[in-house]
């Protein structure tokens, strides 16, 4: 079982807030899968549905919104206009 949620935590040192992401995966069929998928192995549906949520609940704060440009800016997928946020 995948849970997920994001949000802007402010920032200590005064700048503007960080992006927060809280993943949790319970079981033991699910933990190997992802284990697996972060040491280079390929994602599973549940995960690319997981990706999917995540990245619109990312894109509902500010931070994360910055975040998700930054990805594109350094040459990964544009996912807020894949969303329909930019």
């Amino acid at each position: 079982m995948y849970e997920s949620r994001a949000y802007d935590k402010p920032a200590v040192e005064g700048f503007g807030p960080d992006p927060v992401v809280v993943l949790v995966v319970t079981g033991t069929h699910d933990v190997s899968r992802l284990v697996n998928l972060l040491n280079g192995g390929q994602p599973v549906i549940e995960q690319l549905e997981i990706g999917e949520r995540l990245a619109a609940q990312v894109a509902r704060h500010n931070a994360g919104r910055a975040a998700l440009k930054l990805l594109a800016q350094h040459g990964g997928p544009d996912l807020l206009q894949k969303l329909g946020e930019s």
